[in-house]
């Protein structure tokens, strides 16, 4: 599914008709479905409740595409680890 991903987004670039797809179908779903979880944890107190989940989820996506597409390196279950590790140390309550 990778290569074919890669392929979508990059035809997103030129053609606003795959790009509304795109994020209608794949992009948009997975940022509400982040998002939400990142609220349900914000509302058990897992979360700092002034921070923007919306930067929250463009701060975690980021280095996930820039991985996928840019480097084209494998996303591992480890990488994906040490990314939400480092997002979530940032998002902890401070006492």
């Amino acid at each position: 599914m990778g290569p074919l991903y890669r392929a979508l987004v990059g035809e997103a670039q030129h053609d606003p008709m795959v790009a509304a797809a795109l994020t209608e179908r794949f992009i948009r779903p997975q940022a509400d479905r982040t998002v939400a979880r990142l609220r349900s944890a914000q509302q058990q107190g897992q979360i700092s409740p002034d921070f923007d989940l919306d930067v929250a989820m463009a701060i975690l996506s980021g280095p996930l595409y820039f991985q996928f597409l840019i480097t084209q390196e494998p996303l591992t279950h480890e990488y994906v680890d040490r990314v939400l590790e480092a997002l979530l140390v940032g998002l902890t309550p401070r006492s």
